[in-house]
């Protein structure tokens, strides 16, 4: 079977190319820029295009019988306010593009890889694909607006479509948030936060994978939208400690308080506004330390079977011995 993997020289495209290939599947994998086509094995069929050219997905999804859509505008970590028509450009109609290139090329599955921000912001809660917040972001709204083209272009072309939603993705390889976290811990430049019994979902990139080939295997999936997460929630100070031990740091016997977090939040808030671009510290990083972003993938295992083979304090044997790879 052959499978088109836009986004392929991504982090998480990377890995499911190697999936697919150890699964006998002939890939082709789309890349933005040529320079991105790097060290490929010699099978995969590499192709360069955007996702905003109709006539470039066009030619990339013929003779495909699977489609995979990983490539977008990702959330941009540095922006104060994001633009709304360039995310709605790329991660909306893109995938318009990438769709409609599917159906002209006979494509009989797809899936769409998105993103829990398509459905806002909770409490402390844990969120399932029931709750109906509106997102909060123009990355967010994007990503729900491909999810519904998903959804009407696959119901009117007969297509097998689904779509999965995504907390954060870590694994060897993405120097994403994770890395970062486990960076300043390891510089001790983390800021020992009280326990605030907050929870936050992530799921590893081994697991989106597997959630990616039953979503796309599985007569159930047709027309779904599922999260997909690692079973567990994690709060702040636990992935603090998990790391310390991992790193082989003590754990300090001393905590920052709530209240001054918060005024270094605002103060950072301040700071951007004047700049024009976020500061390395604000509310809104305050909120990813200390809120909860907590999502359940009791809907996926339920209805495809799927089951998380890897938490994190599995993993983090593994991501800090890369970590410390990268550094030497």
């Amino acid at each position: 079977m052959k499978a088109l993997v836009t986004g392929a020289g991504g982090f998480i495209g990377r890995h499911l190319v190697e999936r697919l290939l150890r699964d006998g599947h002939t890939v082709r994998a789309l890349v933005r820029e040529a320079g991105r086509s790097g060290d490929w094995p010699a099978t995969v069929d590499v192709v360069t295009g955007d996702v905003r050219d109709p006539q470039a997905m066009k030619a990339a999804a013929a003779g495909c019988e699977e489609v995979f859509h990983l490539a977008g505008k990702a959330h941009a970590l540095t922006e104060v306010q994001g633009d709304e028509a360039a995310y709605r450009d790329v991660n909306a109609e893109g995938t318009r593009h990438v769709l409609e290139g599917a159906v002209a090329g006979g494509a009989r599955r797809f899936v769409l890889f998105s993103s829990v921000k398509a459905m806002g912001e909770g409490d402390d809660r844990c969120l399932d694909e029931t709750f109906d917040g509106p997102p909060e972001t123009p990355y967010g709204r994007s990503k729900l607006e491909a999810e519904r083209l998903v959804g009407e272009i696959g119901r009117r072309a007969g297509l097998h479509a689904a779509c999965l939603r995504f907390p954060l993705v870590y694994g060897p390889g993405n120097k994403g948030n994770l890395y970062k976290m486990i960076a300043a811990v390891d510089r001790g430049l983390f800021p020992p936060l009280p326990e605030l019994g907050n929870r936050r979902s992530m799921v590893h990139v081994v697991d989106v994978v597997r959630a990616a080939l039953l979503a796309a295997g599985q007569a159930a999936a047709n027309g779904r939208c599922y999260i997909v997460t690692d079973g567990r929630g994690y709060s702040t100070r636990e992935l603090y400690e998990l790391i310390c031990r991992a790193l082989g740091r003590r754990i300090p016997g001393w905590q920052v308080p709530l209240w001054a977090l918060r005024a270094m939040g605002r103060a950072g808030d301040a700071i951007g506004r004047i700049r024009g671009e976020r500061f390395v510290f604000d509310s809104d990083a305050l909120d990813k330390l200390a809120g909860s972003a907590w999502y359940s993938s009791e809907k996926i295992a339920r209805e495809l079977g799927y089951r998380p083979t890897v938490t994190f304090p599995e993993a983090l044997p593994e991501l800090v011995a890369w970590y410390r790879k990268g550094r030497a």
